[in-house]
């Protein structure tokens, strides 16, 4: 029961990049690491690195290979990935201290006992959900956790964390793992830099700079790809390569994003001349690249743009993660309210990953899985800041939110007043079971019928 009250899945875990072939391996040797690894006492190990330096993939690629992590096998291992690009509960420390307390028991039943006195206080004033405080309090009474069952914790992106209490849980989270407790922890964080967090590390914890490390993983992916997508060789290839790799900085975003305008211009033929010319000519800040690609949306075709506009507010505003088909759907309703059966049907591309990739602009990508998300996090940061002075692209926050509630409105709308629905399931009155399960696949196939009718509320509220 208890299991079941604290249960929230860490769903951002997945969606991280893996790591490029035979990058990271640095790691194993670094002196931080080795210090924090090998300890038999508690400490943290803090991953600080500028926006798009790599940080999530290393706590991935970490927690991947715990069996490279000695005593890691037999301990204990719980972790967390905040994020704002997932739905708004998964930047929460609600949902980050449900997610950890709900893997360290699920593991460990033993630890019931740091969990009692809270578990019965929450039983017997019947809340629908554990109170944020008494959360806080049973992660709290893991300082007296026995030292001979390690604890392995994993705390990525803190600083696309709520702001609110973040200092309070910096503050647990170092209690936790200071030396002087007699329990056995060891906490793995990353974040860019946070104020809060920085303040607060000790000389017993153990920090890397993220873009101190990363030139290496960097100078390979960079030397891969443009040998193997772009076919480069010689002494072009390697000219191209130190190129990227001085002025990357260290962000790996921005050797991604070289990646993609690069690829454009080999299909267009252009000689391995023009490419080095063309690559010495793209920005070389982040921030520029994205204001680069914008600039190119905003002088695109009226349509492109107005799909562009679609798509970056349904994947900016949606309360979760929406898909490759669930965005077909929203992209076939027009603007106007007129919108027929017969219209929304011909409306729907049957390339809508291309049209997703060439109105996105290289904001948005296509996960394995069919979910589409913003490219990064400072993706997602410049186009929050960036469109509410573009000229082309205008999406305020409140007019997306009343544009997605009224698109959810009139899906509805479609869905139950279509031909079908009239002609297959009129008298309701006299369904049986076999008509109630043709209705539900009826409604299967309408992708967005999940999200709409489960967030329906929380978009109206926003009105």
């Amino acid at each position: 029961e208890c299991l079941r009250s604290l249960q929230y899945d860490d769903t951002r875990y997945d969606m991280i990049s893996e790591e490029h072939h035979a990058s990271l391996g640095w790691l194993w040797k670094h002196p931080q690491y080795l210090q924090w690894s090998e300890s038999a006492a508690s400490s943290l190990l803090y991953i600080e690195g500028k926006p798009g330096s790599g940080k999530s993939t290393l706590a991935k690629y970490l927690v991947k290979n715990l069996a490279q992590v000695p005593n890691a096998s037999s301990s204990t291992v719980a972790h967390y990935f905040y994020t704002f690009r997932g739905t708004i509960l998964e930047s929460t420390h609600e949902n980050m201290l449900r997610s950890i307390l709900h893997s360290i028991l699920e593991q460990d039943e033993s630890s019931f006992f740091h969990f009692q006195k809270e578990f019965r206080r929450f039983r017997r004033r019947s809340h629908a959900e554990w109170p944020y405080e008494s959360l806080k309090n049973v992660l709290s009474l893991f300082v007296n956790h026995p030292p001979t069952k390690p604890l392995f914790l994993f705390l990525d992106a803190m600083d696309e964390s709520e702001e609110d209490d973040r200092r309070s849980i910096i503050e647990l989270i170092c209690k936790l793992c200071s030396d002087e407790n007699p329990c056995n922890i060891k906490i793995f964080m990353a974040s860019r830099p946070v104020a809060e967090l920085k303040h607060r590390i000790r000389n017993h914890h153990h920090i890397i700079i993220m873009q101190d490390q990363n030139m290496g993983d960097i100078s390979r992916f960079a030397d891969d790809f443009l040998n193997s997508d772009l076919r480069l060789s010689g002494i072009i290839l390697q000219d191209a390569t130190n190129y990227i790799t001085n002025n990357a900085q260290g962000v790996f975003v921005w050797v991604s994003l070289v990646k993609y305008e690069l690829l454009t211009h080999v299909e267009r033929g252009l000689p391995d001349a023009g490419i080095l010319k063309c690559l010495k000519g793209l920005p070389k800040k982040l921030e520029d690249f994205y204001n680069f690609m914008f600039d190119r949306l905003e002088r695109g075709h009226p349509q492109d743009i107005q799909d562009g506009i679609k798509l970056f507010r349904f994947v900016l505003f949606a309360f979760r993660p929406l898909t490759v088909l669930e965005l077909r759907e929203a992209l076939a309703l027009s603007d106007d309210n007129n919108t027929s059966h017969e219209d929304f049907q011909q409306n729907k591309t049957r390339a809508i990953a291309r049209r997703i990739e060439h109105c996105g602009g290289n904001f948005l990508e296509i996960k394995a899985d069919g979910i589409v998300q913003l490219m990064h996090q400072t993706a997602r940061e410049f186009l929050i800041r960036t469109i509410p002075n573009a000229s082309n692209i205008t999406l305020e926050i409140h007019t997306a939110y009343r544009v997605i509630t009224t698109t959810w409105i009139r899906y509805l709308i479609l869905c139950f007043t279509s031909p079908n629905m009239r002609d297959t399931f009129s008298k309701i009155e006299t369904w049986c079971l076999r008509d109630f399960q043709t209705y539900a696949e009826y409604l299967n196939d309408w992708p967005l019928i999940e999200y709409t009718l489960h967030y329906m509320k929380d978009h109206l509220d926003l009105c």
